[in-house]
């Protein structure tokens, strides 16, 4: 337990000297504002380019711009995140610095829970709230095909577990490869492979990228399936990640 806080405490202030907070902040919940309002202005900025009713071309609605907000989630925001995390582990185990407080008796579980429970809740906080602001904007701004709020707030807790498993994945491959970098261009083409194989029907609920599609579709069914199977994934990325730590 003392080892947990000891780094728990550690990758807070290490977070916040280094500005982490506000960049996963910025790449996480400016989108929520930007995205509703540029889809309100697009026809706007579109009328002169193209001839003809832009109302019967472009159908934007409340529904559209949270969309619009999860494939941002989906894609340039999961890279910030997957670039600003990209060394949480792997410069530690490059560099050899978990060697001493292990010799001295630290426990490399609570290390690494350490690590992935304080991302996973900063993360899942700022997508929450992203979401709630995101779905503000959206209602202010539009008033056809309005989604319910509780379908939002599941929609976010969907995205929520995706970037947990995408979290722990990147630090499972971290200890493997020990580059950041190289680890977060790993975890870019399974996201992008994963997105491929949800689309066969057999497997797709297996598939942790389902938590976007789910999340895209606001459902509020079939969601369970999906969620444990990403839970089961994180729990054995964990223990594989400390058979290879303990073996380094």
């Amino acid at each position: 337990m003392n080892t947990f806080k000891a780094y728990l405490k550690k990758e807070i202030i290490e977070s916040w000297r280094h500005y982490k907070y506000l960049i996963l902040l910025i790449g996480i919940v400016l989108f929520a504002i930007l995205d509703p309002i540029i889809l309100k202005l697009l026809p706007e900025m579109l009328k002169n380019e193209i001839n003809g009713d832009l109302a019967s071309l472009i159908q934007i609605d409340m529904k559209s711009a949270v969309q619009n907000y999860i494939k941002d989630l989906n894609q340039i925001s999961l890279l910030i995140v997957l670039l600003t995390l990209m060394g949480t582990l792997s410069e530690e185990v490059s560099s050899q610095k978990l060697v001493f407080p292990y010799s001295k008796g630290a426990n490399l579980s609570a290390i690494v829970i350490s690590k992935i429970l304080h991302y996973s809740v900063t993360l899942s906080i700022f997508i929450i709230t992203g979401f709630a602001i995101n779905y503000y904007y959206a209602t202010t701004l539009f008033h056809n095909n309005v989604i319910a709020f509780n379908k939002i707030l599941i929609s976010s807790i969907l995205m929520s577990t995706y970037y947990i498993f995408t979290i722990t994945l990147l630090i499972f491959l971290s200890s493997i490869l020990k580059k950041g970098i190289i680890a977060a261009l790993s975890v870019l083409i399974l996201h992008i492979v994963s997105a491929i194989l949800v689309n066969i029907d057999k497997i797709a609920k297996f598939i942790p990228y389902n938590l976007i599609s789910l999340a895209n579709s606001f459902s509020t069914e079939n969601n369970l399936t999906t969620i444990i199977s990403a839970i089961l994934y994180c729990i054995i990325l964990f223990i594989f990640t400390m058979k290879i730590m303990k073996q380094n």
